[in-house]
């Protein structure tokens, strides 16, 4: 379930979005969903509904308002959204499904941060969430004004915080021009002037800055009657005497030093602690193995929290993964290694760990053993520095592995200790270990084994329970299961008492959840468990009681993302809710469900992508990552479920292109042709799919031959969609082999048949820019311009990011062709720092290359070498650098020539070569400087 209310006002749920047909519907709605959970009385909502003047009939007519409304919102399958609770009503959503609140967390989170430039990362995500004014769609009066004009504050302060983390990551030359825009809409917010100050002074603009700080004393002695506030003055000041504390604070990029999550609660040491440190000390490979909730995990993560390798400890999570094929890609990912070239991602980790002195730890192997055994046998043999913890049920028999089985915890102590610290955590300050209960705790723990999962388990039950019933509840169920022999380990079996004992103590609603969520691959979140887990038996308006319950039996696990809750199973919980689900004969209903609920979230990335939202789709797609990688693998594994399979994968064309993930895209989209032969608008799409992947990696040898199919399919099946975007990638393809008359013909035609068509989206605009492409390097500047400007307006007046920034770049090449050095570097900052947002590393290694002329043209050659060095390391994860193209490359060679005259070949190399170490985002940080 989706509310929206910062712009155009939305209520979704899971069959679609409920018709709000008038106003003072849409006011009820919005007057509820600012108080998710809290009942707001009758008369406030008569408040809101008529301010001036409240007619007799006021609570007859909201009466029969809200009964239109509550069936309209059955029938979108959102159950009892809205309930009586004296003496009112209540909207029955968690706050996070509220746009607002997801606003607000996002906003008060990035100033708790001190980071600018996590801060800058949240307060965009949260600003994306604007789509237009708050409740202009409500019905006017006192309360609709007061709270649109509270909410548009929220918003104003929110720009001014993401200007302020913008000045600090050193952005003043993108800041000045926002600013300046932004303080002839909101004259009187002196923080903005402040901030046009600041930005213009770093430009080495003094005197603009100072003429600033007088169109400021302007307005407000003229409108308002007041002098500017002392900070204002004290500005001016420090202008007038180039005060250095105005200069950016040098920023060195600090490199990330690992991954792994902070301890949610406290480690009980163990024998084997220091056994599996002094292990991994003196060995390369160690495996924890042992039973599911013995403590594998736990104690891996307590070892490598000791160690502190130069280049950092990176936790590597399996349990979510069900291809197999993805286990390198899955360590690059917790790397933060991105490469879009095609080439295997086992070479790419080899490569970028070869020198790498640093710590991996891959938990939870089992289901992927073999294929976890040959990565780390070829990461250890080419990285000589590299070190790898692994946690699994059974040995990877990799040379020079070391085996540690871990034992369930001694009893009594320490597995006394967890049991009383956990109990404890249940109800803060209520239980510690007495001579009267002693001894039921060590029986209990005795009798469930010492395995820590299960005494956690049984620990949550002292809020009900007492030690000795908890021991004698147990005891009852032990007896239940071992009746018909011990067939299993008794480790074994005794982790499975405790689960079916936790079961048991679940509402039936909750069963039914903890069975169904284990479809998911990692997380989900409420909207996801309506959809893919309710029918009749649990329905849409229970779950949100059902997912509580779960969380409050420590089943789920709660976590947060971009301000939305999502939920997840540990992997043994998963496991058994698994087994249930099997025993069910229910499993492959969920999964198709799973399926296609994850195909309706990539249909609605796919149309948000056009949108105000696409950059809170990028974070949206990374957080269903594992979802959507099982639900193309379910359907490309499942007999007659390729064309599924292929839908989905094509569908996710704007995240395997728009946020760098090159080579998993053909990796799925190359698997689901494979399978699916016969000619479809799917497998057309999929064919012209896989050709832009393939032209973006400069592997154009390989795109003729899928366009080909593509084109002589589509026209048996009378597809021109599928026809025209061929025609735009052939197009791409034509410029980047510098084949410039025959690409720029076909981007014309892409371009008149898309307008035919009624096409527009963010393709379309790229056809159009890729043709001002053509003009400029044919040195045709002024129609480049036109045509880029045009391209660059149809975005923002969409919201879209992702092409805007391409055009950009190209309005700066043109400016710099021009001589406008200023605005180059404006443009092409701008551009960098949107491709930044999107992980996007084709976009800023263009971006980059720019800025390294535009440096070496201002006479900043050693700075230019740095980035063309930082340039040519992101080209390596991106493909055929500058995509083997003359054209694209005649501004790279001109810069290096330019800067090896201004340098010795000495000092050229050893600025290269510093830039070639940097990270992707110290690259993008030193560009910026």
């Amino acid at each position: 379930m989706i509310i929206r209310l910062l712009g155009p006002l939305e209520l979704t749920g899971p069959n679609g979005a409920v018709q709000l047909s008038s106003a003072g519907q849409r006011t009820l709605v919005a007057r509820l969903a600012l108080k998710p959970g809290e009942t707001v009385p009758r008369s406030a909502l008569v408040d809101a509904l008529w301010s001036d003047e409240v007619p007799a009939t006021a609570t007859k007519t909201l009466h029969s308002l809200l009964a239109r409304l509550r069936g309209q919102i059955r029938d979108a399958g959102l159950g009892e959204l809205i309930t009586t609770r004296e003496p009112g009503y209540v909207l029955n959503a968690p706050a996070d499904t509220v746009d607002v609140a997801r606003f607000e967390a996002l906003v008060a989170a990035a100033r708790h941060s001190d980071d600018p430039l996590e801060s800058a990362k949240m307060l965009r995500e949260a600003l994306a969430l604007w789509t237009g004014d708050p409740l202009a769609d409500c019905r006017p009066g006192d309360w609709t004004r007061q709270e649109s004009a509270r909410l548009t504050d929220l918003r104003m302060d929110a720009t001014e915080d993401l200007m302020e983390a913008s000045l600090a990551l050193g952005e003043h030359a993108a800041v000045a021009p926002l600013v300046n825009s932004l303080v002839e809409q909101q004259p009187f917010r002196e923080r903005l002037w402040e901030q046009l100050m600041i930005a213009l002074y770093r430009c080495g603009r003094q005197a603009e800055a100072l003429a600033a700080f007088q169109r400021a004393r302007g307005v407000l002695v003229g409108e308002l009657g007041i002098e500017p506030g002392p900070r204002l003055k004290d500005l001016e000041q420090a202008v007038l005497t180039a005060d250095p504390r105005l200069d950016l604070p040098e920023r060195v990029p600090v490199p990330v030093r690992g991954n792994l999550p902070a301890d949610r609660s406290s480690f009980v040491d163990r024998p084997e602690t220091e056994h599996v440190a002094d292990l991994i000390r003196r060995h390369r490979l160690v495996t924890l193995i042992g039973v599911g909730g013995v403590g594998k995990t736990r104690l891996a993560l307590h070892v490598a929290r000791g160690e502190h390798p130069p280049d950092g400890v990176w936790l590597v999570e399996l349990a979510a993964l069900r291809d197999k094929a993805l286990v390198p890609h899955a360590v690059a990912e917790a790397l933060g290694v991105v490469d879009q070239t095609g080439r295997g991602q086992l070479s790419v980790l080899t490569e970028f760990l070869a020198g790498k002195d640093a710590l991996l730890v891959l938990d939870n192997c089992e289901h992927v053993v073999d294929h976890c055994a040959v990565l780390v046998d070829t990461l250890l043999r080419v990285a000589p520095d590299l070190r790898v913890i692994a946690t699994s049920r059974r040995a990877l028999r990799v040379y020079g592995e070391q085996v540690l089985s871990v034992s369930p915890l001694s009893v009594p102590y320490p597995a006394a200790t967890l049991f009383a610290q956990r109990a404890d955590a249940a109800i803060p300050g209520s239980f510690v270990i007495t001579a009267a209960n002693e001894q039921a705790v060590a029986d209990l723990c005795r009798r469930l084994d010492g395995i820590p999962l299960a005494i956690e388990m049984a620990a949550l039950r002292v809020r009900a329970l007492t030690p000795a019933q908890l021991l004698e509840r147990l005891d009852d169920r032990f007896r239940v299961l071992t009746d018909g022999g011990r067939t299993a380990l008794p480790q074994h079996q005794t982790l499975l008492a405790t689960m079916e004992w936790s079961f048991d103590l679940c509402s039936p609603r909750e069963q039914l959840l903890w069975a169904r969520a284990s479809v998911f691959a990692g997380g989900f979140d409420l909207a996801a468990a309506e959809a893919v887990c309710s029918d009749d038996a649990l329905t849409a308006d229970y779950m949100f009681d059902a997912v509580d319950g779960l969380v409050d039996k420590s089943v789920l696990q709660r976590e947060e993302h971009a301000g939305v809750a999502r939920y997840r199973l540990l992997e043994t919980m998963r496991q058994f809710g698994q087994t249930r689900l099997r025993a069910s004969d229910d499993e492959q209903r969920l999964k198709a469900r799973h399926r296609d609920w994850y195909t309706g979230v990539a249909l609605q990335g796919e149309r948000a992508w056009f949108t105000p939202r696409q950059a809170a789709t990028v974070g949206a797609m990374a957080a269903e990552r594992g979802n959507l990688r099982a639900a193309l693998e379910h359907s490309l594994t499942t007999p007659g479920e390729a064309e599924s399979g292929l839908r989905l994968a094509s569908t996710l064309w704007f995240y395997w292109v728009g946020c760098g993930r090159f080579a998993e895209g053909r990796h799925w989209l190359n698997w689901a042709l494979s399978l699916e032969t016969e000619p479809s608008r799917a497998r057309c799409k999929a064919l012209w799919v896989t050709g832009y992947l393939a032209t973006l990696q400069g592997n154009t040898s390989a795109v003729p031959a899928l366009l080909e199919a593509c084109r002589t399919e589509a026209a048996v099946l009378g597809d021109e969609d599928a026809d025209v975007y061929a025609t735009y990638v052939q197009g791409a393809a034509a410029v980047f082999d510098d084949d410039l008359p025959l690409g720029a013909r076909l981007l014309a035609e892409a371009d008149r048949r898309h307008a035919e068509l009624g096409h527009l989206d963010s393709n379309v605009v790229m056809a159009r820019v890729a043709l001002a492409i053509t003009a400029a390097f044919g040195g045709e500047l002024d129609r480049a311009a036109e045509i880029c400007t045009k391209a660059r307006v149809v975005c923002e007046e969409n919201g879209e990011l992702w092409a805007r920034a391409f055009a950009l770049y190209v309005l700066a090449f043109v400016a710099m062709g021009r001589g406008d050095v200023a605005e180059a570097r404006e443009l092409a900052t701008t551009s960098l720092r949107i491709k930044e947002q999107f992980h996007d590393l084709l976009g800023i290694a263009v971006s980059v290359e720019l800025l390294a002329l535009i440096s070496v043209i201002t006479g900043s050659a050693s700075h230019a070498a740095l980035l063309l060095g930082g340039a040519d390391r992101v080209w390596q994860s991106v493909g055929l650098p500058l995509f083997g193209s003359a054209n694209f490359a005649a501004s790279h060679d001109q810069c290096v020539t330019l800067c090896r005259k201004a340098l010795s070949p000495e000092e050229y190399e050893e600025h290269f070569s510093r830039g070639a170490a940097m990270t992707v985002a110290s690259v993008v940080a030193a560009a910026q400087s």
